[in-house]
């Protein structure tokens, strides 16, 4: 019986005590790939059954981003949140960078620091949901938050703001039945942005449109690791990019009786994310470099160990075995049996090629691990289920619902009624607007 030395011994215990550290309960890209299937295929219903269920459960990210599935649908189930905000006041904090800018941000209870552009949007959903529920004043309540958020001169070169999150909250006001404060955000919004034109126009309406659509667009971006050769070795690691999986097609929309309503595009979210990136550097770079310099020593050994082991035992298969087929082949030849020759040379051949791909097959797997490992994109924590862009469209002619909506790239859907009645009727969805494929075995339309 074979003894482990105790060198060895140590080296396995902290091999073991390292995977055993490494394993966590925050979600990563596997965990959402139901889900995410689900919703770039404009399926919001079951891309909110197949959600990741246990991990995260109750916290900043998940709700969010449950809340934005809800209320694509059409669910103002917003009490999750709600008890967010109220866990969460008087958590939002601003910064100053060494390069004088200042942003804000919000570090909730399980150590997540929310962006701008979520700390934002959880008022969005919140006023949206409000005015679903037909309790518009605190929809007004909320939509001021973020007007605030958006608004307020924190720094000249720091301010965050942005033309499409002006657009959305415009948007808002005239859900909440505000279409003053309606005008100064789609004013604002042409201020940012001369293309948008058609905003001037809205923000010089004395009175609101009869009809006002906003179409949510874009699956939501993905995190992708561009590491990149710097200084510091370590947070070349980390690089993190966003892209942005939308198409940004034209949108028609279309009634019943044939009418049709222009529908104008609005900035994308690129903004966002580059503010979010700045942020996540600014505020974790010494953290970030010390906890992932220790993961990627870690994942180093493990990868390591796991090649060594593999390359250890395919030689030892491969030598024994072909040492076996020798001793065989030498009993075939003594005995002048043809038949134990040939199973001798057969076991030897045998056994150095499956040595041989053992060894490889071991090392691509520790490669395969220790990349996975560390790409930071893998586990990168950000609210997902975002839109990307939005199309605005308006009307003062009587709508005839359904209204069906459809975009050059094949993503449509039906608005049944719309979500807010009042002085203007205000109709509210989303369309995935990625690449769209024809499914020839299903018959079905799928996006991806």
């Amino acid at each position: 019986m074979h003894s482990i030395a105790p060198a060895h011994f140590l080296l396995l215990l902290a091999l073991l005590v390292i995977t055993g550290c490494s394993q966590t309960t925050l979600l990563s890209r596997q965990d959402y790939q139901k889900s995410q299937s689900k919703f770039v295929q404009g399926d919001t219903d079951d891309a909110l059954l197949a959600f990741p269920r246990g991990m995260e459960e109750g916290n900043f990210i998940t709700t969010m981003e449950k809340t934005y599935l809800n209320l694509v649908q059409g669910k103002p189930q917003i009490k999750m949140l709600q008890k967010q905000v109220e866990a969460l006041e008087d958590r939002v904090r601003y910064h100053i960078s060494r390069e004088a800018k200042t942003f804000f941000y919000l570090q909730t209870p399980e150590d997540y620091y929310a962006s701008e552009h979520e700390i934002i949007w959880l008022h969005f959903l919140l006023s949206w949901g409000y005015s679903l529920q037909a309790k518009y004043e605190k929809a007004c309540v909320e939509a001021r938050v973020a007007s605030s958020l958006l608004s307020l001169p924190w720094s000249p070169e720091g301010h965050f703001d942005d033309p499409a999150m002006r657009l959305f909250l415009a948007g808002l006001w005239t859900m909440c039945g505000d279409w003053q404060e309606a005008r100064v955000d789609f004013r604002a919004a042409w201020t940012m942005d001369k293309r948008l034109g058609w905003a001037r126009e809205l923000s010089g309406r004395e009175e609101p449109p009869a009809n006002l659509f906003l179409v949510l667009g874009g699956p939501g971006p993905e995190p992708v690791w561009t590491p990149e050769l710097k200084i510091n070795p370590l947070r070349s690691h980390r690089q993190i990019s966003f892209k942005l999986r939308g198409q940004k097609s034209a949108l028609a929309i279309t009634d019943r009786s044939g009418l049709r309503i222009n529908a104008h595009l609005s900035p994308d979210a690129g903004k966002w994310y580059e503010r979010h990136l700045e942020r996540e550097s600014e505020l974790h770079e010494i953290i970030l470099d010390s906890a992932f310099g220790g993961k990627v020593t870690a994942s180093g050994a493990i990868a390591s160990s796991k090649v060594a082991a593999k390359t250890g035992l395919g030689v030892l298969v491969g030598a024994g075995g072909t040492a076996l087929g020798a001793v065989i082949a030498n009993a075939g030849l003594q005995s002048g049996s043809d038949e134990l020759l040939r199973l001798g040379l057969i076991t030897a051949a045998a056994s150095l090629t499956w040595g041989g791909n053992y060894i490889s097959g071991g090392y691509k797997a520790g490669v395969k691990e220790f990349k996975q490992d560390i790409d930071p994109s893998i586990g990168y924590r950000f609210v997902r289920y975002l839109p990307e862009y939005l199309w605005v469209g308006w009307s003062d002619e009587v709508i005839r619902f359904p209204v069906e909506l459809r975009t050059s790239s094949g993503s449509y859907t039906h608005i049944q009624q719309p979500g807010v009645m009042g002085p203007t009727s205000v109709s509210v969805a989303f369309l995935p607007d990625a690449l769209t494929l024809y499914d020839f075995n299903r018959g079905l339309r799928y996006y991806r």
